[in-house]
């Protein structure tokens, strides 16, 4: 009986790195790219459309060439918490307010509201302005971003506390949909169970600590992923963009350490794992990227949309 492990990403390594950055925000994402690309480190950015009138169309592809859009929500919104009682006010709202579960229209937009937080005044959506924001913004990003495989969904300001709005978002067809939040469990770095749940590993904080944790991490023969975000402002107002330069220093340009994707490719090549057939005298993959393998030690790459005979 010959010995298959299949759980390698690209050049049979088990590990890969990625980031997942939030907001669109041009003048700090041209600082976080122009860092992290001498590692020749990917990732995905999750974009709100309301910032597609910086730049045009062939602009913004330019900018974001070779790296994966995510949808962040048109006019990034809270959402109306599940079993919270509003009261919708009929006047725009004032310069200052009490915090209070009060709601002023926000004119523009049906559906749409301020709600007054910690931090000011916010936009707040109800359930069906909150999806047709989303189904806005999908628009939007595949229009600019045309070549995009696929979209996954990133709430704004964390995962929202409303139970119908996250079914409804699911029964979309995301690939994934991405909270907020730095994982607490540095265990094991697998791959995540659910990715209606998922999120990243690090901070901009914990990037450093957290990197070597992964980076010595053993082998325990399944596929590993370190992802870090979340804004790439949060750099700029903590001041550390040398923690950045130093982990793209220690952790970018080893292909023969780390895979370097997208979240997507990430996912997607966990997929084409998944659907591989193994049988008594055959190995098929189904899926349609190429797969890295090892038969008996052997590496082995085996084609998209082909049988590979074990004799």
């Amino acid at each position: 009986m010959k010995r298959i492990d299949c759980n390698y990403f690209p050049r049979w390594v088990r590990k890969s790195i990625s980031f997942t950055i939030d907001d669109g925000n041009l003048s700090m994402d041209r600082k976080f790219i122009d860092i992290v690309k001498k590692g020749g480190i990917k990732g995905t950015f999750n974009i709100s459309s309301f910032y597609f009138d910086q730049l045009s169309p062939e602009g913004y592809r330019e900018f974001y060439r070779g790296y994966e859009i995510a949808n962040h929500v048109r006019l990034h919104p809270f959402a109306l918490k599940s079993g919270v009682s509003y009261t919708i006010k009929d006047t725009p709202h004032p310069e200052t307010a009490e915090i209070n579960n009060d709601i002023y229209p926000h004119g523009a937009e049906d559906g749409l509201y301020y709600i007054m937080g910690p931090k000011g005044w916010r936009k707040i959506a109800s359930d069906d302005a909150y999806i047709r924001l989303t189904a806005e913004c999908t628009a939007q990003i595949k229009e600019v971003f045309y070549d995009q495989p696929a979209l996954a969904f990133v709430w704004p300001f964390g995962m929202q506390d409303n139970g119908a709005v996250f079914e409804r978002l699911k029964a979309m067809g995301f690939y994934a949909l991405r909270k907020t939040g730095a994982l607490s469990d540095k265990t094991n770095f697998d791959l995540p169970g659910d990715r209606t749940l998922w999120s990243y590993n690090a901070n901009h904080l914990s990037l450093l600590a957290d990197a070597k944790l992964y980076r010595d991490y053993p082998d325990d023969g399944k596929l590993k992923t370190f992802i870090f975000g979340v804004h790439s402002v949060d750099f700029e107002r903590s001041g550390n963009w040398c923690d950045l330069e130093e982990f793209t220093e220690k952790y970018g340009g080893r292909p023969q350490e780390f895979w370097y994707a997208t979240n997507y490719e990430i996912f997607h090549y966990e997929d084409a794992v998944k659907s591989l057939i193994i049988e008594n005298d055959a190995i098929e993959n189904p899926s349609d990227i190429s797969l890295y393998i090892k038969i008996d030690g052997e590496p082995i790459i085996i084609e998209p949309h082909t049988k590979l005979k074990l004799s």
